[in-house]
Formats: C-alpha cells, structure tokens, sequence
C-alpha cells in the first residue's frame, strides 16, 4: 500500500483521506511548475470529493502539494490531474502598471526590473499575486518570502507574458528556482526563491552513476542548436543613430554563433552590456535517467530536485543539476525518472525566451 493522501480545500480545511489509489504520478521542476497525475478505483475511499482547485499532498510530504485542475470520472476509474502547488503562477499574465492617461483603454507599458535573480522573482510575483495594482487581480492567502537576494543581477521586462513562464526563463538563466509551499501554522501560501544545494563534494556528495547502483538506465543528450557565442545588443535610438554594443567578438569562424538582441529604450553600454549576456547561450547537456533510492544517494535526504550533483555515465563525469524528478508511485513502490543539466531546447521555448528578456 502507498502512503496516503490527504484532500483539502483552498482555505486549509482537511475534506478527506484517501488511503487507496492505482497511481500517482509527480513531476516536480525547479523552474517550471510540473505536474501530477492520479488514478484510483471508483468508489475507493475519499474519491468522491476529489474536485478542481482542491489540494492534495501525501500524509509526510506537507510541502509537496498537488493542485486538482481536472477530474475525470468513468465506469470503473477517477482520475485527477494537475500541477504542483507552484502551478498557480500559471493563472496570472504579468500585466504591467498602468502610466498616467485619461483614456483607460491606453497607459500599460513594459514591467521592468533590474536586480538580483531572487529579487526579481519576487517583483513580479508582488506584481501579479500579492500585491496587484488591480487588486481583483490578488491571490487570496498568497504571501511573499524573505528576500535573500541570490543570483545574478540583470536587467527584465514583461509585458502580458504568463507569470510562470517569465520566472521560469529567469531561474534557468541565473540558476534560481521559485516555488509555492504552504504555511499550515498561518493558513498561507508562502511564495518563494528556492536554491539547490552544491552536492558534489565532501560528506554530502551526491553521485549518480551504473557502477554504484544509482542509475539503472540513461539517455545523455550534446544539444548545441541553441548556442549563441556572439551577441549584438540594439539600445536607444533608430537607424544610423541607435546605440549598437556587442559581446563575444572574440570567437571566430566555425565556434561563432551571432545574434542580435533589441534593449529598448536603452541608452547606457553598462545596460545594453547586461542584456546581451542574457542572450549567451552555451551549447546544452542533458541527462535523463532512471535513478534507484539506493542507500548512497536517497531521494529528499541526500539529494533533492535543484541540487547540483554529479553523473557519471559511459566515463563521462559532469556536475549537473536535476533539475526534475518524476516520481511514479505504484502499488507501494515508488520509481523515480531524474533530468540532470539544461532543460531540452525546443523552438517554443526558445521563442517565450525572447519575449521574455529585456528586448522588443
């Protein structure tokens, strides 16, 4: 038997126990908002109030909470899917302040912020969940964490962008995560930075490979289709007269991989400097790998989603960070699916990335 599952509403009120089910299924991400699914009996105990937006987690896991978006009913099976906690970012677009205008239709411009990675998560998530301008527009019991301020500073901007996809392109340009976990004590949701742990040397090392058992299978994937070496950053100005300022020149021939960025309203080389190394890009690794709970590296104790780690496959040896596990719980065993390194590039996220750093 797996462990329970616990139900409950939006404002913390416990609804049910559902101590039976066929599966469930976790993605959790560092930088996107993952995802679940659950399959259990019809008629099996606490599924008749399984409903959308109602909350599940599993009875020792009350900060990996699940988010019911649908729920299917058939002759014989329930199904419930949904998103992590985190997954409530998806409900909101960043809508930028409005500047001063007489006409109401006419006045919102471009959100921007320059700051710290952390600091950064935490303006835009203010914007768009906790402390609105239109406060329809607030997430009831959402609250922000204390600002640590890591990461990188750089310059962003947002424009009717979906929130999630915004802090998702600053976590995996600056090596931040974000998440939404609750607050029992306070009945809150606390909105939050989230920073893996360096587990790749000392006591704590965390090592991934065949030989030491913690690996059952792998597929490791050299993608270079993204790769950017050489950008030219457009700043201020039009034609002949805009500010042009670029970064990598150094590298030629076959190695050099030029794109140009646009930096509006830009008009100083430090700013234009900053939004071109947004747009450098290295070419990305990725390992995908069938992991075992082995007593050298346990799941959550030793290692958890956002840790830097190292993987060893075929003598290749590279410090990487998982940056998803999926989690497959199944008649009382849990199998786990682990993505180490950069997320695969695809053509859309390629192109919600250029919406979403500082350009045009």
């Amino acid at each position: 038997m797996g462990e329970s599952l616990l139900l409950m509403d939006m404002n913390f009120v416990l609804l049910a126990e559902i101590p039976l089910y066929q599966s469930l299924i976790i993605k959790r991400e560092y930088y996107g908002v993952g995802s679940f699914k659950l399959t259990l009996k019809r008629g099996a105990p606490g599924g008749g109030m399984l409903a959308r937006d109602r909350l599940l987690y599993l009875h020792n896991r009350t900060d990996t909470m699940l988010l019911i978006e649908k729920v299917t009913r058939s002759d014989d099976t329930i199904t419930a899917d949904g998103l992590m906690l985190k997954g409530l970012a998806a409900r909101r677009i960043c809508v930028p302040p409005t500047a001063a205008t007489s006409d109401p239709y006419r006045g919102f411009g471009w959100d921007r912020f320059t700051g710290d990675a952390e600091s950064a998560i935490l303006h835009f998530a203010a914007g768009n969940l906790t402390s609105p301008e239109d406060q329809k527009r607030k997430m009831a019991r959402m609250t922000l964490a204390q600002n640590q301020h890591r990461g990188d500073s750089l310059p962003w901007q947002a424009r009717f962008d979906k929130l999630s996809d915004v802090l998702a392109t600053i976590g995996q340009t600056t090596g931040i995560g974000w998440d939404v976990r609750p607050d029992f004590a306070n009945k809150q949701f606390v909105f939050g930075a989230w920073e893996g742990m360096d587990s790749t040397t000392g006591a704590g090392r965390a090592v991934f490979s065949r030989e030491v058992g913690s690996v059952s299978s792998a597929t490791y994937m050299d993608d270079g289709s993204a790769q950017v070496s050489t950008v030219y950053a457009g700043g201020a100005g039009e034609d002949e007269n805009r500010m042009i300022y670029s970064i990598g020149n150094e590298c030629t021939g076959w190695d050099r991989r030029e794109l140009f960025t646009a930096v509006s309203g830009v008009e100083t080389v430090e700013m234009l400097t900053l939004g071109a190394q947004q747009k450098l890009s290295s070419p990305r690794l990725t390992l995908t790998a069938q992991v075992r709970d082995c007593s050298l590296c346990r799941y959550r104790i030793d290692y958890d989603v956002g840790d830097v780690v190292t993987v060893v496959d075929d003598g290749a040896q590279m410090n990487a960070r998982l940056i998803a596990m999926q989690e497959t719980h199944e008649k009382g065993a849990v199998t786990l699916a682990a993505t180490f390194g950069d997320a695969p590039v695809t053509l859309v996220s390629r192109l919600k990335q250029e919406r979403s750093f500082v350009n045009v």
